[in-house]
């Protein structure tokens, strides 16, 4: 009601009913207009009441009374707005109940949001330095070939590994090639010479392991990368640790992959130095060069960034495939096939594992610092950024943001049972492995809690597959060397593989972890084949697979045998 609206109505009322009045309407506290509504109902009672009287004196009296029996002014407010509010449409409290249902669920869902938000990660550990403490174990630097690795890389220099000329014909063995070609591997092993010996004299060292921390210097002719040196004061001027930017971000994987890179750079024109001394005639020495490629894949495994360890298998495989190549082309002498299987013997028995999950752990461990609150307890929050990590689907999803995620203590007791159980799977010989379902149905369960676990999984399975591969490749490369050790003392292939153990050229019989046999050894008319079932666990009789055509005959495929000799054409 407008100010004159309310003087006109208020007029013929005693002051007492008027102050009554305005007070109740102060205290409904509701909308405008129902107020005013509630205003002229009042006053219209007030006047029917006071009609008959005639004195202004009977008047006050007379509202006195009827204040009195309304009652406590609070209460009256309160149930005069009830009442309107009953009294409205039905549409109307449909809308209100709606949006009062609708508030409710925004308030939830912002309550809800404000976990995920509010609050930062503490980030208390510098797991680069965990990285090096796990790959070195504590060893003296001056048993760390690394230098000399990283030496060998400066001295291959930059660019691609091998010329243009010679990219599709690496493989090649040099009496393939044209004449250009042989011209460009003979000068391009000319200008690595002084790299494959930087290569071999890390060797002697006992150790490898790489400079996570970014703070290691090389003791050659420059310092290590003083750029980063400079990032890491940069960091800590401003108060926040070195490694929070350069620790699983841009830095630490762009030096980790360029050394890789180098490394490859120089397996693959080692490869051909392989090849070519063999081709010129110096057999021995190209076989003590791919011990050294072999050595240094090796060298690589069992420790370290997984990337690393993936990157030594390669290499030994490459070293493995230059061997094979050599013995399939030139007749070697007895003394040095048991030269080159004595020391392949104590390579891989002195080597204590292929590959080597803790630094993948050590990643997770720093995913969980840097997405969850810490309250000084083990226990935390998840963060927005986390979310990957505590939800497996849409449902975990919703069901977490309502009711709330794992904490900390629990989702890192989660990596560390799926951790625990990829390792044990993981010694577990693949024919054996097929066999137990069940323990797959646990560890696909435990990734089933996080979605980052889902889609890394099928990769830890793979890297697992490179692992045992690696050790059948072992296996069929000792026992061949062995038997062509035997065929050149006896003049005869043996017949079977026991002989070999029996007369001193094997010390065990060379199992195939996919059929938890040895190795199929077969004599042929002038020849042998030794092979092993496979990833699909059938024996196809030494075939390879070979794609509908027939044309492409392939090693380590998912199908057919693997066929280790005859080597492949």
């Amino acid at each position: 009601m407008k100010r004159k609206q309310k003087e006109v109505a208020f007029e013929n009322l005693p002051g007492c009913a008027i102050e009554f009045i305005k007070l109740v309407i102060r205290k409904m506290r509701y909308r405008k207009k129902v107020r005013a509504d509630v205003m002229a109902e009042l006053v219209g009672h007030f006047e029917d009441e006071l009609k008959n009287c005639t004195t202004d004196d009977e008047k006050e009296q007379k509202a006195q009374k009827l204040i009195e029996d309304f009652g406590d002014v609070k209460l009256l407010a309160v149930l005069l707005r009830r009442a309107k509010k009953r009294c409205r449409p039905l549409w109307q409290k449909a809308i209100v109940r709606s949006l009062a249902v609708i508030g409710v669920i925004i308030l939830y869902l912002l309550l809800c949001s404000a976990r995920l938000i509010i609050g930062k990660p503490s980030v208390k550990v510098d797991y680069t330095i965990r990285l090096e403490e796990l790959a070195s174990q504590g060893r003296d630097e001056s048993l760390n070939a690394r230098r000399y690795f990283d030496r060998a890389v400066e001295l291959a220099g930059e660019g691609p590994s091998l010329p243009e000329i010679l990219e599709k014909c690496s493989h090649k063995w040099p009496g393939d090639m044209n004449e250009p070609q042989r011209q460009a591997v003979v000068k391009l092993l000319a200008e690595n010479q002084a790299s494959f010996d930087a290569l071999k004299q890390g060797l002697e060292k006992p150790y490898y392991w790489a400079d996570y921390t970014g703070k290691a210097k090389i003791e050659t002719d420059k310092v290590l990368n003083w750029e980063l040196v400079n990032y890491a004061k940069d960091q800590r001027a401003k108060n926040q640790p070195w490694y929070w930017s350069n620790f699983m971000g841009t830095e630490f994987i762009k030096n980790t992959l360029q050394s890789l890179a180098g490394y490859r750079r120089i397996a693959q024109r080692l490869a051909l130095q392989i090849l070519w001394k063999a081709y010129t005639g110096d057999v021995k020495d190209a076989l003590n060069w791919a011990l050294v490629l072999h050595k240094f894949g090796a060298r690589l495994q069992g420790k370290g960034l997984l990337t690393e360890q993936l990157v030594g298998t390669a290499l030994e495989g490459l070293a493995s495939e230059k061997i094979f190549t050599v013995l399939d082309k030139i007749d070697v002498q007895t003394d040095v096939l048991k030269n080159i299987q004595e020391e392949l013997e104590r390579q891989c028995n002195s080597q204590e594992a292929i590959i080597n999950l803790q630094a993948e752990k050590v990643f997770w461990y720093d995913y969980i610092q840097r997405t969850f609150t810490d309250d000084g307890k083990g226990s935390g929050r998840v963060l927005k950024q986390g979310l990957p990590l505590v939800t497996g689907d849409l449902q975990d999803t919703l069901i977490g943001f309502f009711f709330g995620y794992p904490d900390r203590k629990e989702f890192t007791a989660i990596i560390d049972q799926y951790f625990e159980q990829t390792n044990r799977l993981m010694e577990i010989p693949p024919l054996q492995l097929q066999r137990q379902n069940l323990e797959w149905d646990k560890l696909e369960e435990i990734a089933n809690k996080c979605f980052m676990l889902e889609i890394l999984g099928p990769a830890y399975i793979r890297v697992n597959q490179i692992k045992w591969r690696c050790k059948t490749g072992r296996a069929a490369l000792l026992t061949t060397l062995s038997i062509l050790r035997y065929k050149k003392d006896t003049g005869v292939y043996p017949k079977d593989l026991d002989i070999l153990i029996s007369d001193g050229y094997l010390k065990n019989l060379p199992i195939d972890p996919y059929s938890n046999k040895p190795l199929v050894y077969k004599k042929t008319e002038n020849s042998f084949t030794i092979y092993s079932v496979g990833c699909d666990l059938t024996d196809d009789n030494g075939e390879y697979y070979q794609d509908q055509w027939g044309q492409i005959r392939r090693k380590w495929a998912d199908s057919g045998d693997w066929v280790f000799w005859p080597v492949v054409k």
